[in-house]
């Protein structure tokens, strides 16, 4: 899992060295940044209780005590991961600054939701309060003790008005809620016949999505509740080998046909013809990238200059004249960056694969979240092989490789190969069908006729 995760959980209580050390299980194998607990039972919490279930390196934390033995908040963070400018504890959540060096500061709010009806409703206007007093990116997550369509539950007994007024609260405080990956449900009563609900879920604003627009919402294995735990990463964008991604517009740029027959025409020593388009493609592959940096280059290291240079020109232009020389180059810069910028959303754009949107269109808010809504779509979130289960992007490798190891044994030296070039029919002469009739053909004919 990604270092820069949260950890969310209905741990239902923390009151024995057992399910603290199960805690410390989950903490261990997930390696949040940040934990959010809820239920913790506890209404005193020292660095000692933090250090014994989550580890030495959470010791900054904040909490909302029990009532006597009922409910509890807890949100801790990872020394060096995060910095908590601000907090707020109310009577059901704890609110939390959280600012880095790479992206601004965003509020979290860990919810622990009340079980009767009129305490919900006081519940929903708490977290209307601390919206009010929380401006800017925005993240809720933890058992809310609610749903808000009838799919978060396995049977049609559901609390129809307390299920639009957490609905109508979703749409008032114009939240999204973030997919939670390969399970419907979060909460079961463990009985024969279980109920199942989704309790726990994280919202967010707009804003906090377009921040960490790579999110992915995880479950985990629990031994202890009867609250599955959820993993959120903030950054799960994999990084892997990077692809070869051809560009239509090359198509249009010069000497872009001559590459192409120049690499393609290239002798290949080799009697197997796939093996040789292989070979070709390859070789292709690698002399188009070579060609494309030498036309185009990186655009977004070219525009990032571009701009760096425009900048400083402008600086000197409020103290000073500028030269002509200097005038001309500012002139130039701004229509460099205008065609790199043009071409920088062309490309993102057909990398999208969302065919629908124009040329203008590559750089708005919407094209951003239908490219990461399909990021979402087409991830792996885990991989079971046998009794292993696979969350890590190093562990599901790993039982891919094998997989496919397995399926394509072990290579083993040829000593004949097929020829497919040979395997072609020698043309056929059809010149009679178009000959006209003989006579000796046309008495033949009459001589076979009966009688």
């Amino acid at each position: 899992m990604d270092r820069s995760s949260i950890l969310i959980w209905n741990v239902r209580g923390l009151n024995d060295k057992t399910r603290r050390d199960n805690l410390r299980k989950v903490v261990d194998e997930s390696r949040p940044a940040v934990v959010c607990l809820q239920e913790t039972k506890l209404s005193h919490i020292s660095v000692q209780d933090v250090s014994s279930f989550l580890g030495q390196e959470f010791v900054n934390f904040v909490y909302l005590p029990a009532q006597q033995t009922r409910g509890g908040v807890l949100v801790a963070w990872r020394e060096g991961t995060f910095m908590v400018d601000h907090h707020r504890v109310h009577r059901h959540s704890v609110s939390v600054l959280l600012s880095s060096k790479d992206d601004p500061p965003w509020w979290l709010t860990g919810v622990y939701g009340p079980q009767s009806d009129a305490e919900k409703v006081a519940f929903l206007d708490e977290l209307r309060e601390v919206r009010a007093s929380c401006p800017g990116p925005w993240m809720l997550a933890g058992d809310f003790n609610m749903i808000y369509c009838s799919e978060d539950k396995n049977n049609e007994n559901v609390n129809q008005a307390m299920m639009g007024r957490f609905r109508r609260f979703v749409n008032e405080m114009e939240l999204k809620e973030i997919p939670l990956l390969g399970r419907r449900y979060t909460w079961s009563n463990e009985r024969e016949s279980p109920t199942l609900v989704k309790l726990d879920r994280v919202l967010c604003t707009n804003d906090w999505d377009d921040i960490y627009s790579e999110n992915i919402l995880q479950s985990h294995a629990s031994e202890m509740s009867d609250h599955c735990p959820l993993i959120l990463g903030l950054r799960e964008g994999i990084r892997g080998k990077k692809r070869f991604h051809f560009e239509s517009f090359w198509t249009k740029l010069p000497e872009f046909h001559e590459t192409v027959q120049q690499s393609w025409d290239q002798p290949v020593q080799c009697r197997c013809p796939l093996e040789r388009i292989s070979i070709k493609l390859k070789r292709l592959t690698r002399a188009l990238q070579s060609w494309s940096q030498k036309q185009t280059g990186h655009v977004k290291t070219q525009l990032a200059l571009a701009r760096h240079v425009l900048h400083h020109l402008e600086i000197a232009q409020d103290h000073r004249a500028l030269s002509g020389q200097e005038n001309w180059l500012r002139c130039e810069l701004k229509r460099h960056c205008l065609v790199l910028a043009s071409l920088e959303r062309t490309i993102a754009r057909l990398r999208s694969r969302v065919r629908y949107l124009k040329d203008g269109d590559a750089n708005t808010s919407f094209f951003h979240k239908q490219a990461s809504f399909l990021k979402r779509k087409i991830f792996i979130s885990k991989l079971i092989d046998g009794n292993r289960v696979a969350t890590a992007q190093e562990d599901k490798h790993q039982i891919l490789f094998e997989h496919f190891d397995g399926l394509l044994g072990t290579a083993r030296s040829r000593t004949t190969t097929l020829d497919l070039a040979t395997f072609h029919r020698a043309g056929i002469d059809l010149s009679e069908l178009e000959a006209p009739f003989s006579e000796e053909e046309a008495w033949a004919t009459i001589r076979s006729l009966p009688g």
